[in-house]
């Protein structure tokens, strides 16, 4: 299916708007991890556990740093981190004594909460004078574009060990 010439531009448009919005989405992350003394990596990690705790899904080690492409020595080190600041616990196993769970503590989701509802009140703020069917192709977009991305996963296993976190 061809496009116009107009609807080719708005298109780029669009798509340079969403890697505007992704690295400056970015940035807000990493900064707001920062003034928190979160790595990105930790952040990420907290978001899986949250993610599949709400799902009811135990996640071990492996399971965490094969999600988020990191060695095995890397990922204890993940892991050791978020212990030691009270965002994770390990749980042993109640089938397997040589296998332990990765879940977050309250504290992480309290924390959680201090770092990404500023961010959040303040996109409200801006998105509030949108009409509600202005919202809804926003959120149709949004949604196609992340189906998109979501083809381009990286394979499976950790990356070269010059790109490790």
């Amino acid at each position: 299916m061809s496009q116009s010439g107009q609807e080719s531009a708005e298109l780029l448009q669009l798509i340079h708007a969403l890697r505007r919005y992704a690295e400056v989405a970015d940035r807000a992350v990493d900064a707001a991890g920062h003034r928190s003394g979160l790595h990105r990596t930790d952040l990420r990690a907290l978001t899986i556990l949250m993610q599949r705790q709400a799902a009811g899904l135990n996640t071990s080690p492996t399971d965490l740093g094969r999600m988020l492409s990191l060695t095995s020595a890397s990922t204890t080190a993940l892991v050791d981190r978020l212990v030691a600041n009270g965002h994770a616990q390990r749980t042993p196993s109640t089938t397997d004594r040589r296998r332990v769970s990765i879940s977050h503590t309250d504290t992480a989701a309290v924390d959680g909460r201090k770092i990404f509802m500023p961010i959040a009140r303040t996109m409200a703020d801006r998105l509030s004078g949108f009409t509600p069917e202005q919202m809804q192709t926003a959120i149709e977009v949004l949604a196609a574009a992340t189906e998109a991305l979501d083809s381009f996963e990286a394979p499976a296993g950790p990356p070269p060990a010059h790109v490790q976190s």
